[in-house]
C-alpha cells in the first residue's frame, strides 16, 4: 500500500522536528562547543541549506531547542497534575515530580546553553524569554496545583521560586561533583516547606 502523500507543511514540521531533536541529542552527547550545524546536519540527516531554511542562524536554532525541550518536560509534569489532585501528600508529591523534571538528562541540553549564554550575546538574547516564559510555566502549574494557598498567601510565589531554584541547583551541584549524591534530606526539608505555606 503506497505511502500517503505528504504536504509541504508537513514535511517542513517533520524536519524541523529532526533538526530540533538533533541539536538537543548533540547538546547532551557533545555539549555546546561540539554541537557544530555540520554535526546537527548529520544527526538530522539534512544539509546545511536545509538549516538555514528553518533557522536564520544557529542561535535561533538553540533557542528554539530549549523552547522545545522545556514544553515537553512542562507537558509531562501537567499530565502527571490529575494523579497529583488525589493525593493526600500533594507537597512531597509535587516536589518530588519536580526534582524529576530537573533530573531529566534532557535537561543537560539546557544547562549547556544556559552555561554558553554567559558569553555569547545572541544566545543570551534568544534565551532570556524562553527562560522567562518555562519560570512562568513552573509557576502556574504550582498555582493550578495548589489554588487555594496561591489566592490567599503573599509568600506562594516567592516559595515556589526558592522551590524552583533549590531543585534546580542542586542539580547542578551533582554535575559539578561528578557524582549522585543522595539529596533525601534536602528534598524532606523543601517538602516540609512546602507542606507549611500551604497548609
Amino acid at each position: 500500500m503506497p505511502k500517503p502523500h505528504r504536504t509541504q507543511r508537513e514535511r517542513r514540521e517533520e524536519t524541523r522536528a529532526r533538526l530540533l531533536a538533533a541539536t538537543q541529542a548533540a547538546l547532551v552527547e557533545l555539549g555546546y562547543a561540539g554541537t557544530t550545524t555540520p554535526s546537527i546536519c548529520r544527526r538530522a540527516g539534512v544539509s546545511q541549506g536545509a538549516l538555514f531554511k528553518h533557522f536564520t542562524s544557529k542561535g535561533e536554532l538553540l533557542a528554539a531547542t530549549a523552547e522545545s525541550l522545556f514544553a515537553n518536560l512542562i507537558d509531562a509534569y501537567r499530565d502527571t497534575l490529575p494523579r497529583l489532585a488525589g493525593i493526600q501528600d500533594r507537597a512531597e508529591a509535587a516536589v518530588g515530580l519536580l526534582w524529576d523534571v530537573f533530573d531529566d538528562p534532557r535537561l543537560l541540553a539546557a544547562i549547556e546553553l544556559y552555561t554558553a549564554a554567559r558569553t555569547d550575546r545572541e544566545l543570551a538574547l534568544r534565551l532570556a524569554p524562553v527562560a522567562a516564559r518555562h519560570g512562568d510555566n513552573l509557576h502556574q502549574l504550582a498555582r493550578e496545583l495548589f489554588p487555594e494557598a496561591a489566592a490567599r498567601s503573599p509568600d506562594f510565589e516567592a516559595m515556589v521560586a526558592v522551590v524552583v531554584q533549590a531543585i534546580q541547583g542542586a542539580t547542578l551541584g551533582s554535575l559539578a561533583s561528578g557524582e549522585r549524591r543522595s539529596f533525601a534530606p534536602m528534598l524532606a526539608l523543601l517538602t516540609d516547606l512546602v507542606r507549611k505555606a500551604v497548609a
